[in-house]
Formats: structure tokens, sequence, C-alpha cells
């Protein structure tokens, strides 16, 4: 509990120090500035069906588009979003959730509790097939319906048309922030055809501030502010989110005055942060998220425990962040970032050993005569480029001899996901500040691919132990199990751990404030206000 509150103060300073803080739901204040601010995304958006997004350019898009029934605010506190109040029962497995009245669909649909029944109950269709079904699994009957033993799910009922009852099958912790997913975003059951039939999300309808205008895949996602928005206004008109997957080009957009935000990276941080005319307008968020390389544990050379130990100490993480990242970052002891649940400054992961390592790669059978030899696979940008060709440069030292595997972003994905990259590099972006959420989805042997174990790691013990942990209710002794497995997990070395790092962002001089949160699933676009 103690670790949770120090990120949250460590988000609210940095919300107050960027911008405004946006209003809690319920504050319908029409307070518009218009016009457009101007951004863009890494890669395109391919999937705005919430039960099937998995990255974060998609889930950022939807967050402004849908709404779900309880979400984290600006100082990570869980509050109501369409669900107006919230009881749970002294059982720990029934939840009513009261809706607010008169929301509204971008098509003018009013929302009723059959909205939310209708998604919930389409996540665990299997004819949706969601790599996310995990999220709801907990729900009585939901394994039912996944197995194709059941037509709906038992414990989900709406009793009226603003209540929402939702049954568990076992008391589950984490339950009310997995609601707080993308997946669990709210669908309008009026529109059940078009939602089956995949049209819908070329132009989706969801309750978000933003509205859908505008698209064309590869180019452009263009938004507008939703006039019936239940909670505050966005303060611009239209965002505009373009698609560039080259941070050179997008820099140089910036600095043309085409685009209004810039994402920092190793390469351009110290250059645009000793010009005057920036000064102020850089920010520093401190990410909720953990770089790493991923190895197939199922696949040679990865499969063998002491190959991923020995790399793990043939990186010097700490030299890397001090000349490459300015020192805007932590050397990575596990998957779980400072300031979460589970985190704990007693494990020390893994230091810098060359002699130790070079020995275990020769148990494993690999020497300078024979050099382990494997594909980095990556993403085909600039900034990931900075990072692998260090790497990669790092490893020939040692004799290790690394094959870079660029490609662009949905084939990587596809890639990974089947299981056909032997390593990759990768960063996991948290959906909720817990600790949870930094292990099961990585790490559970039922997430394998696209569900989030892209390691395809497997350990029986490490299962139990997260399936025990999610049953908890004291959040201290909860903690503690996630220590034990983060533990167990690091000492396996399933990845090659590298940081924990800040996201850093330059405003262009038309944007008068913004804030920034380490949740992307925060952020609905409210706080940007361009000067007048």
């Amino acid at each position: 509990m103690k670790r949770l509150l120090l990120s949250a103060v460590a988000v609210s300073l940095v919300l107050a120090v960027v911008g405004i803080l946006a209003s809690h739901p319920g504050d319908t204040s029409t307070n518009v500035s218009g016009g457009t601010f101007r951004a863009y995304l890494t890669s395109e958006p391919g999937n705005l069906d919430p039960a099937r997004g998995v990255d974060v350019n998609e889930s950022s898009v939807q967050a402004k588009l849908y709404n779900g029934l309880v979400r984290y605010d600006e100082q990570m506190k869980l509050v109501g979003d369409l669900a107006e109040s919230w009881e749970a029962q002294s059982d720990g497995m029934t939840f009513l959730f009261k809706l607010r009245p008169n929301v509204k669909f971008h098509n003018g649909q009013t929302l009723t509790s059959a909205d939310v029944i209708f998604s919930f109950e389409r996540l665990l269709d299997p004819a949706t097939k969601s790599p996310r079904t995990w999220v709801l699994e907990k729900v009585l009957g939901a394994k039912e319906r996944l197995q194709g033993l059941a037509s709906n799910v038992a414990g989900l009922s709406a009793p009226d048309e603003m209540t929402v009852k939702i049954t568990l099958a076992e008391p589950f912790s984490p339950f009310l922030s997995l609601l707080t997913m993308p997946s669990c975003y709210i669908l309008p059951s009026g529109s059940a055809a078009e939602i089956a039939s995949k049209r819908f999300f070329e132009k989706p309808v969801g309750t978000g501030p933003f509205q859908m205008v505008g698209r064309e895949r590869d180019s452009y996602v263009r938004l507008a502010a939703f006039p019936e928005y239940f909670a505050q206004k966005p303060q611009v008109g239209v965002l505009e989110l373009r698609i560039i997957p080259e941070s050179l080009k997008a820099e140089m957009e910036f600095e043309s005055g085409n685009l209004d935000l810039l994402q920092l990276h190793p390469s351009n941080y110290e250059r645009f942060s000793g010009r005057p005319e920036f000064a102020g307008r850089i920010h520093d968020v401190p990410a909720m998220s953990v770089v790493y390389v991923g190895f197939n544990n199922q696949k040679p050379p990865f499969n063998d425990a002491r190959v991923r130990r020995a790399l793990n100490m043939l990186i010097d993480r700490q030299a890397i962040i001090k000349a490459v990242l300015q020192g805007r970052g932590i050397p990575a002891r596990g998957s779980i970032p400072p300031g979460i649940s589970g985190w704990s400054d007693k494990l020390a992961g893994y230091s810098y050993n060359p002699k130790k390592a070079l020995a275990l790669l020769e148990e494993a059978g690999y020497t300078r005569k024979r050099p382990l030899t494997f594909d980095l696979f990556q993403k085909s940008s600039q900034a990931a480029f900075e990072i692998t060709r260090l790497l990669q440069g790092e490893l020939k030292k040692h004799g290790v001899i690394v094959n870079l595997r660029p490609m662009e972003w949905s084939a990587l994905k596809d890639s990974i996901d089947k299981g056909e990259a032997t390593s990759f590099y990768l960063s996991w972006f948290g959906d909720y500040p817990d600790g949870e959420n930094f292990l099961t989805p990585l790490f559970h042997s039922k997430n394998w691919g696209s569900g989030g174990n892209r390691a395809r790691y497997k350990n029986e013990n490490v299962d139990s132990m997260l399936t025990a942990a999610m049953r908890i209710q004291d959040a201290d002794k909860r903690a503690r199990a996630y220590e034990e497995v983060n533990r167990i997990v690091v000492e396996e070395a399933p990845w090659l751990y590298l940081w924990y790092a800040n996201e850093s962002y330059i405003l262009g001089p038309q944007v008068e404030t913004m804030s920034f949160s380490p949740l992307f699933s925060v952020d609905k676009g409210l706080t940007m206000k361009l000067a007048r």
C-alpha cells in the first residue's frame, strides 16, 4: 500500500508541474478553447476494437473514444467512469455498479446496462478471439463461455437498465483494476450487427470525449470533441494524430511547426534541452513501464537458462543509462518498476559481470571459436535502432554475435506472437498500478503469445503462486507474494532486463498547457489547451 501511495505522489507532482489537472467525472464544464492539437502515433492503430487491441498506440486512441465502468484518475485513484458508484459486497465476489444517467454514445444511443453486458459477453465470446479474455476470466461462468459450454456468462446480469451486477467465481483482489483496462471499454449494443462484421471499427462509436471524424490508414486519425460528453469537455476542438513511424521525420515536422508535441529520445534530448526557446517545455514523465529484450524460452539457444543469465550479465546497464539516456532511467532488477506493489530494493537483479557470464556461456557450449549467435527482432525505427545497435556492439565485445531483424510493427507483433522470433526488443507499459499487471500477463503460461507472455516462459510453480496471490485481500501480504514471484522469475531470466526509463516530451509554442501521466489509459485528451 505504501509503495502505491508513493507512485501516486510522484504522478501528482508531474501533473502539477506540467499543467492543469483534469476534473473528475461529473464536471460538465463547457470550457472548450477550440483549435486543432496536432500529435502523432509511431504506428498505425490497426485495431480499435477494445476486445482485440494489444498495443499502446491502439489503446491510447481507444481511451479517447470509449469509457469503462471505472478508471484511474490523474492521482492514480480508482474513480467512477460510466459507473457513478459501485458497491463491493462482503464476500469479495459480488459487485453492483450504478450507471450514470443520460450518457450518450456518439451515434445518439443512450447508455444502459445492456451495453455493458453486451460488451463483456462479447469479450468472452470465443468467436471474438480476444487475446485479453484473462481480464474477465474470474467472472462466474467465464470459463464455460470461453470453452463453448454456455451461451452466456452466468456472473453477468442487469437487475435494471441502470444497474450492472458482476459475480466472480472466487475472490479476486485486482478485479476493479482490471475493469479500467481498454479491453473493458463499453460498446453500443444497438450496433451489434456492425460490430460483428468489424465494419464498425473503421469509424467506431463510443461514449468518449472524442469521436472519430476522419481516418486514412497509415496516414492519420482525426478526432473531434464530442459535445454531449458526460464529464469534463475537451479544451481543443480537434485532435489530429498522424502516423509517423520514424522519429527523425517526427522531429522535422515538429521543428517545421507541423506538430504540437514531440517525444524525445537519447539522440535528440540533449540538443533540444539546450535550446533556450524550449526552456520549460520539456517534460520528463516517470513511465510505468519496463524496457527489455525478450527471449523465446522454448527455442534454442534461449531454452537454456544459463544463456539467458549470461546475457543479463554482459550488459552494463548503469553505464548505458548514464552515457546514452543522460541518466534518465533506472537499471531494471525485474519486470516490476519502483513504486508498484511487488517491487523490492532487496532484489539485486543482474549486475555487469563478464567473467561469470562467459563462464556460463562456456558451460552451455559457446566460446570465441563457437560464438553464441542469434537474431534480435525489433521495430524498424530510429528510436529502436539507437538501443539495439548499442546492445549489438556491447555483446560483440564479448564474442556474442547479434543479427538485427528490423520489421514493420504489425509484422513484428505477428512474428513474436506466433513464437517465430527468437529474441525481441520491446517494452511493457502497465495497464494499472499493481504488481499483478507486471507479472500475470507477462509470465503466466496461460498468456503465451498475444496474451502478454511473449517470452513463452513456463513455470508451474509461478503459475500457482500468481493464482494464489490474486485471492489475497490484504494488500501488504499480496505485495510480498508478488515480491517472491518476481524473485523466482528473475532468477530464471526469461528476459534481458534493461531499464525503467522516463518518457520525455516537448511541447510546441502554441500549446498553453498539457498534463502527462505514466498510465496511458488516463490520457483522454482533456488536458491539452492551445494558446489563444
